[in-house]
């Protein structure tokens, strides 16, 4: 082991309560923004993108809207205490904005995370500091200590308690979790704690420390690593740790212009990145609900910028052997918000490894205050914009735990069907048949992070409302030919396709007994032909026709695409009832294969009908008029049904089962 005086090697990224504070407060601004990166981008590939897991157990069920989180924080009184206050950070950084929101249980989204009952329960949580508290109240039951020091607990206990802290008076991001502690004056001490963090399975190994006198070059790679077993010993369990888990460090509070050794460590080894996270210091200035700006408090990300998040390390936190809580801010105390969400990620998301939480962490992270200087492959398809400056942007937990990106829904075969908007748009035939059918049904989605959500099926259809034909029905009635319609022989079966639009060409023979009529398709429409002879006895007439159809997507078709096949027969009975009155009856009865399949399978078929009676009288007014009014039930099914095979969530899991559909409307237009 290389022998250097501990406080000179390594220093603890953070700052208490005290006027020591100024001098390196003051410098830290941050960087410009707008300026040519390029040489901090990293020379290296980025690790492979994330595949998509096969999901399996239980979905996150994340639905707690932001009426429930006010409630939620309104009705816990830890929540409502200010950890530290703008002014209190502006008498070191007087440059810190005035209207900056400094509330990171809420700027972060843990305090959505608490509402929906997510605490980091069952996770792990590892750490290299200083000493810990681990009988303050906030911690008591909880930290497991691995190796100690003579190190003042103060900067420890803070630490663990922002991660995992948990009182009457405090908490902290995964008040669940445990932590698994030892110190960091060594390298043998770090390997035994990384070494116990590997055999614990933690999701996060949080350090909140960091090389004062070593670059981010390889000289000070070899110093740190290459020259002595025990360095060689510890960048071994960093490498297999990393493997399986997400490293999390702090920046430097100084302000720099370049990263250090260990927040920029896969710069050098590339390796590491797709476990490792480095963590900036920055106060979020808010415009609703969205951060518009982010004052820095801490180094930038500069090398690290591929793999950095920003959160705010401003806490009233545990510290000292008794029950005490001060004001403290460092980047030491915004690395275990990171640390700690990964554990409020894993509990969400069991299914999920830690590399691709911290996927998920790095894409939901709020960034539309920067411009972008970088892009990176986060997962297959999805790519994400980084500022060297700022990161992937301020960490945003409410977001991680929502889809990010679109959602879909895996079929038994493996077809996966995008959710991004209605799969089913049935025909206005149908009504909301359908989305009564699936009402009650929950159904397994993931999102393109491969994250498992719950989502109504009822959201899989947008059926068509009541009004809907209708509306159209009385639009053509009040735009046909009126003049036509009064001189023309009354009769029951008037407009054999009422329910399509476009144009309609019509022919029938002298004595008007026999009569067609041909549906124009337009650009690919709906298309049909009627046939229908009439036999008149008197002063009744009697009518039959018979039509085949195509119904491109409007009125039969399952999904608004398949064209829909419809072969029907109609009957109409017209009575003269004297002095130029009349009373006219119809019916429709007919088959149609509802488009032949869906995404979600074949469809088989279906009777639809449709019924109408009218009456009027000519020469009310004056000669030649007529009034007639009339009442129906356009066409609609009457009876079908099919099935879709769908993962249906049951119990909190999910499992693929065959939901029948009834397709015949309860109430029709």
């Amino acid at each position: 082991m290389r022998q250097f005086p501990p406080r000179q090697l390594r220093r603890r990224s953070s700052l208490l309560l005290s006027l020591s504070c100024l001098a390196v407060l003051a410098a830290c601004g941050g960087a410009e923004e707008g300026e040519d990166y390029s040489a901090y981008l990293s020379p290296f590939a980025a690790p492979s993108p994330v595949f998509a897991s096969a999901l399996e157990g239980i979905y996150s069920g994340i639905s707690v809207g932001t009426t429930a989180t006010a409630l939620f924080l309104l009705t816990t009184p830890k929540y409502s205490q200010t950890p530290a206050t703008i002014a209190w950070l502006q008498q070191f950084d007087p440059s810190v904005p005035g209207n900056a929101t400094q509330d990171p249980l809420r700027s972060s989204g843990a305090a959505f995370a608490h509402a929906a009952g997510l605490t980091g329960s069952g996770q792990v949580i590892a750490m290299s500091d200083s000493n810990v508290s681990v009988t303050h109240e906030a911690l008591t039951g909880r930290v497991t200590v691995v190796n100690t020091s003579a190190m003042s607990n103060n900067h420890g206990t803070s630490v663990a308690s922002v991660a995992a802290g948990n009182s009457a008076n405090f908490v902290g991001v995964a008040p669940g979790a445990s932590i698994l502690a030892g110190d960091f004056l060594s390298d043998p001490r770090l390997t035994q704690l990384g070494q116990a963090a590997i055999g614990a399975e933690a999701v996060a190994w949080n350090n909140s420390w960091g090389f004062t006198t070593l670059g981010l070059d390889q000289a000070g790679f070899n110093n740190a690593f290459n020259y002595g077993a025990d360095g060689e010993a510890y960048l071994a369990t960093l490498d297999a740790f990393a493997a399986q888990s997400v490293v999390v460090f702090s920046v430097s509070n100084d302000s720099l212009t370049n990263a250090t050794l260990m927040d920029g460590l896969p710069y050098l080894r590339p390796t590491l990145e797709a476990g490792w996270i480095a963590v900036a210091n920055g106060v979020p200035t808010f415009s609703g609900n969205t951060v518009s700006s982010v004052h820095l408090v801490s180094n930038s990300c500069w090398q690290a910028a591929r793999w950095c998040l920003i959160a705010d390390g401003s806490w009233n936190a545990a510290t000292g052997p008794s029950n005490d809580y001060d004001p403290v801010t460092g980047s030491s105390f915004a690395a275990p918000q990171v640390s700690g969400a990964m554990a409020l990620l894993a509990e969400a998301f069991p299914s999920l490894d830690p590399h691709e939480l911290r996927v998920r962490l790095l894409a939901s992270a709020e960034d539309g205050f920067f411009t972008p200087d970088d892009t990176v492959e986060l997962a297959i398809g999805f790519n994400k914009g980084y500022s060297v400056i700022y990161g992937h942007g301020f960490l945003d937990i409410e977001a991680a735990l929502k889809p990010i990106g679109g959602t879909a829904v895996t079929l038994a075969g493996g077809t996966q069907i995008s959710t991004d908007a209605p799969v089913l748009l049935t025909g206005s035939a149908m009504g909301d048949a359908v989305e009564v059918s699936l009402a009650g049904t929950d159904v397994a989605v993931r999102d393109a992070l491969a994250a498992g959500f719950v989502m109504p099926a009822g959201a899989l259809t947008a059926g068509a409302r009541p009004g809907a034909q209708a509306g159209k029905l009385l639009a053509k009635s009040l735009l046909g030919n009126l003049s036509a319609e009064r001189s023309a022989t009354p009769s029951a079966l008037t407009d054999p396709f009422a329910e399509f639009s476009g144009p309609v060409l019509a022919m029938s023979s002298p004595d008007s007994e026999a009569t067609a009529a041909i549906l124009v398709p337009q650009g690919g429409g709906s298309a049909g032909v009627t046939v229908s002879r009439a036999v008149t006895d008197g002063s009744t007439r009697i009518e039959l026709g018979v039509k085949l159809a195509r119904d491109a997507g409007t009125v039969m078709s399952l999904d608004g695409e398949n064209a829909a096949m419809m072969a029907s027969v109609a009957l109409g009975l017209t009575q003269s009832l004297g002095d130029g009155a009349f009373l006219a009856l119809s019916g429709e009865v007919g088959l149609t294969d509802l488009g032949g399949s869906t995404a979600f399978g074949d469809t088989g078929s279906a009777r639809f009908n449709a019924v109408k009676v009218a009456a009027g009288r000519s020469d009310i007014f004056s000669k030649g008029d007529r009034i007639s009014i009339g009442v129906g039930l356009p066409v609609a099914i009457a009876s079908g049904e099919t099935t879709l095979d769908l993962p249906v969530m049951r119990e909190g899991a999910a499992a693929f089962d065959s939901v029948a559909l009834d397709l015949a409307p309860e109430d029709r237009q």
